[in-house]
């Protein structure tokens, strides 16, 4: 089930006025989800829009970024996709394991994304960030 999907301009303005609406579809949708999960959702997304529109894109306006949110049962899905030439993963892999990465002002997002339990999938100029809510769902019913 699509819970949000948006096409947007290539600024960092579109990403604030997307980010918002997509994290409130989302809040929405799944009454059970906690404050900690929709702000790594808002920090995830805002990353990697703003990384789309930054080095997908190059900040050009006649390009657009897609932004698609899906729920699968327990997974949510998170298709970011620009028009740019792509990246390899190796290369963001690569990065992040350079201990000295962690210092540096890029490369700290995808593995501040990893370590809020997000998976990454990098196919050419689309990004999936995909979200386990199984635990979350648990706990919610188990308080509920």
């Amino acid at each position: 089930m699509v819970i949000f999907t948006c096409e947007l301009e290539s600024t960092f303005d579109a990403v604030d006025r997307v980010v918002p609406l997509a994290t409130a579809a989302i809040k929405e949708k799944f009454i059970f989800m906690s404050e900690r999960y929709l702000f790594n959702i808002n920090f995830m997304l805002r990353e990697i829009l703003n990384n789309a529109v930054e080095h997908g894109n190059h900040f050009n306006i006649d390009k657009e970024v897609l932004c698609e949110i899906e729920y699968v049962v327990p997974k949510l899905y998170f298709r970011i996709k620009d028009q740019g030439l792509g990246i390899k993963p190796e290369d963001i892999l690569t990065a992040s394991h350079d201990p000295k990465s962690l210092l540096r002002e890029r490369n700290r997002g995808h593995q501040t994304i990893i370590d809020m339990e997000f998976d990454i999938e990098i196919k050419a100029s689309q990004v999936i960030i995909i979200l386990n809510l199984s635990q979350e769902e648990r706990l919610w019913k188990n308080n509920y």
